[in-house]
Formats: C-alpha cells, sequence, structure tokens
C-alpha cells in the first residue's frame, strides 16, 4: 500500500496502523498519517496445522511462524503475541528477540496454511474472521487469538498532495466520515446484507464482526499513545532502531490532531 502512495498510483491510502507506522519510521517519507478510520484493534486469529502439536499458545515459544513478509502485520504480531506472553527480554534493543521465533515468509495466504500443515512451520497469525472459513472447514485450527493495542487502520496521504490540496484530503475525510457512521447505522439491515454479498460470510459471523469494528466520531484524531506503543513494539520486533520516531513526525498536524 505505501508503495502505491510513493508510486502515486494512490493518493490516499486505508492501511493498518503499524505498516504505516513502520514506514514513515524507515524512512519512507512520502506519506503522512492523516487520521484514524477505525479504533477498535484488529483481532488476529493464532492457527495452526490440522494435526499439529501444538494445541495451545504455550507451545509457541521458539517456534517458526508463517508470515506474509519481513515488517507485514503478521510478522509484528508474533512480537505482540511473545510480548504478551511475557517471552521477550527487556526494551534494552531488539537483537536479544530476535530468536523468540522463527520466520518462514511466504507472500500469500494459502501458502501460510500450506505451511502449517506441511510441517514446515507451526503457526501464523491473520485476521479473525478472514480466517473463519477455514477453521470452520477443518483445513486450520484455531488455537488462540490476540489484538494489538492499537487501532486497527489509519489514514496515509501523500506528501505532495498535503502540500498541494490539504482540502481535498479533509474532503475526503468528512466523506468517509458520513459513509461509516451510515454504514454503523445501517448495520442491523443494509450493512449486513452488503458484507454478506461483498466477502461471501455467513451472517453470524458477520453480526460477529460488526460488535469488534467501531469507526471514530471524528476521524481526523490520531491518539499519540497509540502511536507510541506501535513504536515501541516494532522496536523490539526489530523493525525500527531505537529510539524510534516521536508521533509529532508520524502525523500531518494541518489535517489530523493529536490527541
Amino acid at each position: 500500500m505505501t508503495q502505491k502512495l510513493q508510486e502515486k498510483s494512490l493518493d490516499i491510502a486505508i492501511a493498518l496502523t503499524e505498516g504505516l507506522v513502520a514506514g514513515i519510521s524507515k524512512g519512507q517519507n512520502w506519506y503522512k498519517i492523516v487520521g484514524t478510520y477505525v479504533d477498535a484493534p484488529l483481532c488476529w486469529a493464532i492457527s495452526t496445522g490440522a494435526e499439529s502439536k501444538h494445541g495451545s499458545i504455550d507451545t509457541l515459544n521458539h517456534a517458526t511462524a508463517a508470515i506474509s513478509r519481513f515488517g507485514s502485520g503478521s510478522h509484528i504480531m508474533a512480537y505482540v503475541l511473545a510480548d504478551q506472553q511475557g517471552w521477550l527480554m527487556p526494551a534494552t534493543g531488539a537483537s536479544e528477540n530476535q530468536d523468540v521465533f522463527e520466520f518462514n515468509a511466504l507472500h500469500n495466504f494459502q501458502a501460510m496454511r500450506d505451511s502449517v500443515n506441511d510441517g514446515t512451520s507451526d503457526f501464523f497469525m491473520w485476521e479473525t474472521f478472514t480466517t473463519k472459513p477455514y477453521h470452520d472447514a477443518g483445513e486450520v485450527r484455531r488455537i488462540g487469538q490476540i489484538t494489538p493495542p492499537w487501532p486497527a487502520f489509519m489514514f496515509a496521504a501523500h506528501v505532495d498532495l498535503l502540500q498541494q490540496r490539504p482540502t481535498d484530503v479533509q474532503h475526503v475525510l468528512k466523506a468517509i466520515q458520513r459513509a461509516s457512521t451510515l454504514f454503523i447505522d445501517q448495520k442491523e439491515t443494509d450493512s449486513v446484507k452488503l458484507v454478506m454479498e461483498t466477502l461471501d460470510y455467513k451472517e453470524e459471523d458477520v453480526r460477529s464482526w460488526f460488535k469488534t469494528v467501531h469507526y471514530p466520531k471524528d476521524n481526523t484524531r490520531v491518539s499519540s499513545r497509540a502511536l507510541q506503543v506501535t513504536v515501541s513494539t516494532l522496536i523490539k520486533a526489530g523493525v525500527v532502531d531505537q529510539p524510534g520516531p516521536a508521533s509529532e513526525t508520524l502525523v500531518d498536524l494541518q489535517i489530523a490532531t493529536l490527541e
């Protein structure tokens, strides 16, 4: 997504918070965060192979994690898991934590599912409701879930757009705010049908998903605390070098408000 911003095939993007923060922290200076799309955290299912020896999270320390790519959400979430389980060393630097897991970068979801079944990986993490059909079918087995301590999705805009047409960015965010409000207002009726038809989900799963989703009342507000926690986790994962960027450097303050 951030590469598409660089190529200017996108002016504005909605992407995982941790991906946007990681990109800017690593020198991707062609975009800034301009708001929060979904302020509830994303729920990640932890999955193993159908016949895996791993029946719980407890045995995953030093296991092999299938990920889409290094620096992706599936990679970073492994360190959130390790942090929550107390498997990480104190945050004096990332080098001590690099051997908490082995990683198998496989580039796509299908390959990750195949990997836990052929034994080349022990587990993977992916968004709960995207993974659920494969749990229901018995292709992979769910052994737990985690939610990171930051909002799921944020908005980012190309710096050229921010410099040349900031009011257009504000108009887009306001339009999305109105659409998000309408989407939630109709969650018992039309919105359920829309998600079912678009994603081919079961009605009970869509209704469960709606219980986990929350849009901010003002999508131009960004939590400074959430950004700081994201940076801290990225440092532990070795994705970002210490000391990491300040929240103010991640956000375009003519559009967004840090709180």
